[in-house]
């Protein structure tokens, strides 16, 4: 093989290197990105499970347990109504960064009357969560049940997330009267280097355990703080016997 021959098959390779290389590239750009296969019924493309991890919605999600609602109770009083719902996430390192929620009011005979405002809260993994409508206008009709609604929520209202334990602690809770009227009093101290935001929630009881009255209060501690706090109750019928503290974000 002469020179010439050598040279021209070198400029050849080159000139073909080159076409191939900017061919692939507008492939590339025409075609776009690869589209994750999430439905197939199959492991592939990089996924940690079928249809899930990797580029597509993480397995957590895409295997959440529901959402467990319990029954709503709720308190009679001369011009409103409070309301205790109860809500838990069993999802272990999945949390819920949004969810909505209300309350549907029904009549004694079961139909349907009326309904609260929809809000929104957060709720941890592993947790529970008191939700309360305090001081709702008394219906104007016998009421029946009242039961908590949830707005199914999306894949993305959802973060992986470990559960976090709140650090505050209470002590020295009782119950108070004063010139006829009920309060809680309570002290609270932030075990964290950290400020906590956080939610007291009490339930009071009377000797036959039921729930006679409810009360919620929103405290915002510095860290390593120590607070005394108050709670204001409704007028009480019957004699408090117990009380339970939760503490929530």
């Amino acid at each position: 093989m002469n020179w010439r021959l050598r040279k021209q098959i070198v400029y050849g390779l080159i000139i073909f290197l080159i076409f191939f290389l900017i061919s692939f590239f507008i492939f590339l750009k025409i075609r776009g990105p690869v589209i994750a296969t999430c439905f197939d019924g199959k492991k592939n493309q990089g996924e940690e499970g079928i249809d899930c991890g990797g580029p597509c919605p993480p397995c957590e999600i895409k295997y959440t347990e529901p959402l467990k609602i319990y029954p709503t109770k709720y308190l009679v009083y001369s011009n409103s109504i409070d309301i205790v719902g109860l809500l838990e996430n069993p999802n272990k390192n999945l949390a819920l960064k949004k969810i909505k929620y209300y309350f549907e009011i029904y009549d004694f005979n079961g139909i349907l009357k009326a309904t609260t405002t929809l809000k929104e809260t957060t709720l941890e993994p592993e947790t529970k969560k008191y939700l309360l409508e305090i001081n709702h206008p008394t219906p104007k009709f016998t009421l029946g049940e009242i039961k908590l609604k949830i707005i199914e929520p999306q894949a993305e209202d959802f973060i992986k997330k470990e559960k976090e334990e709140i650090p505050i602690s209470y002590y020295n809770e009782k119950i108070i009267s004063e010139n006829g009227k009920w309060k809680i009093q309570l002290s609270l101290f932030n075990k964290s280097f950290q400020k906590e935001d956080i939610e007291v929630i009490s339930l009071v009881y009377n000797q036959n355990k039921n729930l006679i009255a409810v009360g919620k209060t929103k405290v915002f501690l510095n860290p390593q703080e120590v607070k005394d706090i108050f709670i204001f109750l409704p007028e009480l019928l019957t004699e408090p016997a117990g009380l339970e503290i939760n503490i929530q974000k």
